[in-house]
């Protein structure tokens, strides 16, 4: 079966298979298959004895201590949250794969097209050079013009391939996490664009935020420490009593009088284990103190995200309004009857457009990483079903 041509759907979905899941699978599987179920007999003693130095065994006793059932109680919910833990743990490995992902693409996806956009302002340069060698009387130029222009050439071509270099590098880490053959080719067509990016995330702002898997994790590892507590608290009180039932051989004449049982009952006046319960729980009472203050963070981050975006928005706005002023005039062709046109000028309006383009390039991924990050703070990524956020159609995989 021949190897597949990469795809950012079934490239997301890889993340199913990373192989930081797999311990925390096994924990999984084991616990699919043992508990922490403690016995109903905590210990069973069997005891014999003679009232005399003649070794006889005259005096027969069996004696049963039963497991407490406060105990018994506190492991079986130890039990439960253990399994609701490893089963977000797992999310949460599941979550940071699909990160690691998305950052691989989207820094491929804007490398990709920072070189096409090197590569356009070459060709621009290019002609601006092969123009000077025809030294027409329609452009004005000196040794100096040449020689910058010569001089942008080279730094665009190194430019491009340092580009190469890093695409070439993040497609190597790519085909670690997924076997795909080819190279990687971008369908801008089926990929949100910036605006789409915006206004999606204007729509998520609005709704109420979702559940970050680290508070989550977090809040129930904080409830299995509670629960452990409980669990030491009863391990204190283990010796609740005993039933024993003995048999003496020279007690009585009827079967019935050699027979006799005991019931003993411990009364718990002092916890020995109190000193060290007490440091339980003031740890109990740090990590709640813990979780509040993640809360807090969680939530500045949330709001934070916001603030980064509509600056960034307004960013984008005004380097496309330039750049969009830029494109109404030809740079190549700016001569005007009877005047003509400085080289140096038409080379200052490529190198302006150059740096406006690379502005564009790294607003837009800072966009894009943002919008990545708030969705993460929202608990989306790992929805079900899980979606390809950077499709336009918001693909399901």
């Amino acid at each position: 079966m021949g190897v597949a041509q990469f795809n950012i759907d079934a490239f997301l979905a890889s993340a199913r298979n990373d192989l930081s899941l797999n311990p925390t699978q096994a924990k999984r599987d084991f616990l699919k298959e043992n508990d922490f179920n403690g016995p109903w007999i905590s210990r069973m003693e069997f005891r014999i004895g003679s009232q005399d130095a003649n070794f006889s065994m005259d005096d027969y006793r069996l004696r049963i201590t039963p497991g407490n059932p406060g105990e018994l109680k506190a492991n079986k919910r130890y039990f439960d949250k253990q399994v609701a833990l490893l089963n977000t743990e797992y999310q949460d490995k599941l979550n940071d794969a699909l990160i690691d992902r998305y950052v691989l693409i989207l820094e491929h996806i804007f490398e990709f097209k920072k070189m096409r956009n090197l590569s356009k302002q070459l060709e621009i340069n290019n002609q601006i050079i092969e123009m000077m060698s025809q030294s027409t009387s329609i452009y004005a130029m000196d040794i100096g013009d040449l020689i910058d222009a010569e001089s942008d050439e080279l730094d665009l071509k190194m430019d491009i391939e340092n580009a190469k270099i890093f695409m070439d590098e993040v497609a190597y880490l790519m085909k670690g996490l997924y076997t795909f053959s080819g190279e990687i080719e971008w369908n801008e067509e089926e990929l949100m664009d910036t605006e789409d990016i915006l206004t999606l995330f204007a729509q998520f702002k609005n709704k109420p935020s979702g559940e970050f898997i680290d508070l989550v994790k977090l809040d129930q590892r904080n409830a299995l420490a509670a629960e452990r507590f409980n669990i030491e608290k009863s391990e204190a009180l283990r010796n609740i009593g005993y039933f024993q039932a003995g048999y003496d051989v020279l007690r009585g004449n009827e079967p019935s009088e050699h027979f006799g049982y005991q019931i003993g009952v411990r009364i718990p006046i002092v916890n020995p284990d109190k000193p060290q319960l007490n440091r339980r729980k003031l740890d109990l009472m740090d990590d709640e103190a813990l979780l509040d203050e993640k809360k807090e963070d969680h939530r500045k981050n949330l709001e934070l995200a916001v603030l980064r975006m509509d600056h960034f928005a307004q960013q984008h706005k005004e380097i496309m309004t330039k750049l969009e002023s830029i494109s109404q005039q030809n740079i190549l062709n700016l001569q005007s009857p009877g005047k003509s046109i400085k080289i140096a000028d038409l080379i200052k309006l490529n190198e302006f457009h150059m740096d406006l383009m690379e502005k564009q390039n790294q607003v837009e991924k800072k966009i894009f990483k943002t919008y990545i990050e708030y969705l993460n703070l929202n608990g989306k990524l790992t929805e079900f079903p899980m979606r390809n956020y950077l499709s336009k159609n918001l693909s399901e995989f």
